[in-house]
């Protein structure tokens, strides 16, 4: 089976900036951060980032903060990627585990309205 080298590059560069982000990162707030995932273009000139945060209380903030500090995960990105080019980075909040908890609690709720039938 061929390796798929952009999946590869998005996989890289998400495992990287989550090192960076608790190794490296001053704001206690980004060791929170968990990056769901990466969409590099091809020519890894720029990333888009997803991040969520649990609890997700403060995510437009959190995300406004990232996007300030891009310039800093980026140098931090470089120093350890392979490539010549070092993408420009955009963080995006991940909805995804949000939804996941709506679809759960309302499972839950109408599981709890009707009882099981023997």
């Amino acid at each position: 089976m061929r390796r798929n080298p952009r999946l590869h590059r998005n996989v890289l560069v998400q495992r990287h900036l989550s090192e960076i982000f608790v190794r490296e990162s001053s704001d206690p707030r980004f060791q929170r951060v968990t990056v769901s995932r990466v969409e590099a273009s091809k020519d890894m000139s720029f990333a888009k980032v997803f991040v969520s945060i649990f609890p997700s209380e403060g995510k437009i903030a959190l995300v406004e903060s990232l996007n300030a500090a891009a310039g800093f995960f980026s140098r931090h990105l470089g120093k350890r990627l392979p490539n010549r080019l070092t993408p420009r980075l955009f963080f995006v909040f991940d909805e995804g585990f949000d939804h996941s908890l709506q679809i759960d609690e309302l499972l839950r709720k109408d599981a709890a309205s009707h009882p099981p039938s023997d």
